[in-house]
């Protein structure tokens, strides 16, 4: 199909319009339902949807949101669970008494801990609960957040219980194979982008001898276990890496001889994440078990197709993603809560009050992150379902052809940049991305796995994420200084990611 000029050319003005917006600091919430009604506007009056078909591509918009905030809203309870009843405070002492020269802090506070904490909160967490830890023990304000956001940034499509990861196979429209591809080649690379992120943090402080092989050795360990465990459920494929980034830390970091801290503590605070893993690794590993849950009927309804201008249409298919009960984050989330609230009275550290204290907070958040992520996905659809996304898809592949796999990944750290979150990122450009795969003759799956690691890497020179640490570790409006850090790293990990597309699409096509 052959796109006219000038349709590309309206279909990128709901993108360019966000970007402007957020670029003048409208609130993202706020902007995202503003230009899913211009896009709408457009779809009907450009590009021939009628309003029976613009409310088909609504209903599948709100079924992408809705799937992703089952998976979004209960980890963010579980993140006020640990933060309220102090169960994170318990981490953070265990960690500063792990790491004994400068280096190794690096490693284990700006690396390793916000990672394991972006496997189930996200949404600027892991940098305001990290940041302030290394400003404790003595480093600046603005290095500390610098080096948090470049160490953590890898762990994020796979963390918040793999809400960005989820976010492009839903918008992306995946079938099962696809995703299966999609969500190991994403795990490869951003197993070797964790890997390159150690070292590159451990170059922001002073090393010791021996500080290099560890950064090299945790990193490894991390890839290995986000490979083994995203074959198995991407959504746990950053809580998973973190845990066991976290064990290697203990057994790599402190002096030989030197005591660890009390374990029994570190033991019940991790509890709701071993329970999470282990669970879910029952769930979808064992065969017995996966076949049990498969027989449970999942919910997927058909919607009608449509007929847009141009000759685009759409077919009637199912919803994507499939919602199976048992198969799906929800129940395995679920379950580390009541872990949680049970372990925590046991010890003690469930004082009156902090249920509510936890809801509070919890129903304040999930407001925002609801309306952010609805708001995002119907976009989606609607550019989708309307033919825009195939229109600009048309556009740049007939330009770049197959140079646009180096521009991959910078789109991804551009969405990310743009909005403040890989999972916005992925909702604007993951459709595009393997719409102009196809277009150039390369795996989709490849050009996402681009646009995801690439809005990782985004993260490291995001304005919004930047602004919530600085703002916990006493650096308010020095956001520019910490960007202008880590622009010579993101540049070396964007140089990373584009090698490991280049390999993919020379070995695997």
């Amino acid at each position: 199909m052959s796109w006219p000029l000038w349709a590309a050319a309206v279909a990128a003005l709901p993108i360019v319009l966000l970007a402007v917006l957020v670029l003048r600091s409208h609130p993202l919430t706020r902007t995202a339902w503003l230009v899913t009604g211009v896009a709408a506007v457009l779809a009907l009056l450009v590009f021939g949807l009628d309003l029976a078909e613009l409310g088909v591509a609504t209903v599948r918009g709100v079924w992408t949101g809705g799937w992703i905030l089952l998976i979004v809203l209960p980890a963010l309870l579980l993140f006020e669970v640990l933060d309220r009843s102090g169960a994170l405070d318990h981490l953070a002492v265990a960690a500063d008494r792990l790491a004994p020269t400068p280096g190794r802090e690096l490693l284990l506070l700006a690396f390793v801990l916000p990672s394991f904490l972006q496997g189930a909160a996200g949404f600027g967490a892991p940098i305001a609960m990290s940041a302030p830890l290394l400003v404790r023990r003595g480093v600046a304000p603005v290095t500390a957040v610098a080096a948090c956001l470049l160490g953590y940034q890898w762990s994020v499509t796979f963390g918040s219980m793999g809400s960005s990861y989820f976010m492009a196979e839903a918008t992306a429209r995946l079938a099962e194979p696809e995703a299966r591809s999609f969500a190991l080649r994403a795990a490869v690379v951003l197993g070797v982008s964790a890997v390159v992120s150690g070292l590159l943090v451990l170059r922001r402080g002073r090393s010791s001898p021996g500080d290099r092989w560890r950064a090299l050795a945790i990193g490894v360990v991390m890839a290995l276990v986000l490979v083994a465990v995203v074959a198995v459920q991407p959504a746990l494929g950053s809580t998973a890496a973190g845990l066991a980034g976290l064990v290697a830390c203990w057994v790599l970091l402190p002096h030989r001889g030197t005591p660890r801290p009390g374990s029994v503590d570190l033991v019940v605070a991790a509890a709701p994440y071993g329970v999470l893993t282990a669970a879910a690794a029952i769930g979808f590993a064992v065969p017995a078990v996966r076949a049990a849950f498969d027989r449970v009927p999942a919910l997927a309804p058909v919607l009608p197709g449509a007929r847009a201008a141009f000759g685009f249409a759409t077919p009637e298919a199912a919803v994507t993603p499939v919602f199976r009960p048992l198969l799906h984050p929800l129940p395995y989330v679920l379950l580390a809560l009541v872990v949680a609230v049970i372990a925590y009275r046991r010890r003690g550290w469930w004082a009156p009050g902090t249920g509510r204290e936890a809801l509070r907070a919890w129903t304040r958040r999930s407001r925002t992150v609801a309306a952010s992520i609805l708001g995002l996905t119907l976009l989606a659809a609607v550019l989708t379902d309307a033919g825009m996304v195939a229109a600009l898809a048309d556009l740049l592949a007939t330009v770049l052809g197959q140079a646009f796999v180096v521009v991959s990944a910078p789109l991804g750290t551009l969405g990310t940049v743009l909005t403040g979150s890989t999972t916005a990122s992925n909702a604007l450009f993951a459709s595009l991305q393997a719409e102009v795969a196809l277009a150039i003759g390369v795996a989709p799956a490849v050009l996402l796995v681009g646009q995801t690691a690439g809005g990782n890497i985004g993260n490291a020179i995001a304005p919004g994420v930047a602004a919530v640490g600085t703002a916990a570790a006493g650096a308010t409006r020095r956001e520019g200084e910490v960007l202008r850090r880590n622009l010579v790293d993101v540049a070396v990990l964007l140089a990373v990611v584009f090698v490991a597309l280049a390999a993919q699409v020379w070995l695997l096509g």
